[in-house]
């Protein structure tokens, strides 16, 4: 798994006409980034201690992420302002309190998907 962060130095692209560039990672075509609605399956999935759950927006606006149990039982929902394009949300084991499959929804005003992982124990 490979990620872009600035925890040991910035992360940051030049190029000869600009300064301090956003650095992303592609890896082939289904990472490229569209103009499109979608959400991706969690990673690690089934997981442990935490995943990733990322979604492609095709423009900023707010969205609610709601992870449920197989009986509906919301365990945690996230509303924000997202940016357009890509955003991920980290999930930690402690912030759920089942294990198994689980499910999780990203709604807005006119899109919506849901997607299914496994917290292991």
């Amino acid at each position: 798994s490979l990620r872009v962060s600035s925890d040991l130095t910035a992360a940051e692209g030049y190029s000869e006409t600009s300064d301090n560039l956003a650095v992303n990672l592609r890896f082939g075509e289904d990472d490229i980034i569209s103009e499109t609605f979608a959400l991706y399956q969690n990673r690690p999935n089934p997981f442990g201690s935490e995943t990733t759950i990322s979604f492609n927006l095709p423009e900023a606006m707010a969205a609610t992420l709601t992870i449920y149990d197989v009986s509906g039982r919301v365990l945690k929902q996230v509303t924000r302002d997202y940016a357009a394009g890509y955003n991920e949300e980290l999930v930690e084991r402690n912030e759920l309190s089942a294990t198994g499959v689980l499910y999780y929804q990203l709604e807005t005003a006119t899109e919506t998907a849901t997607k299914k992982m496994i917290l292991v124990k």
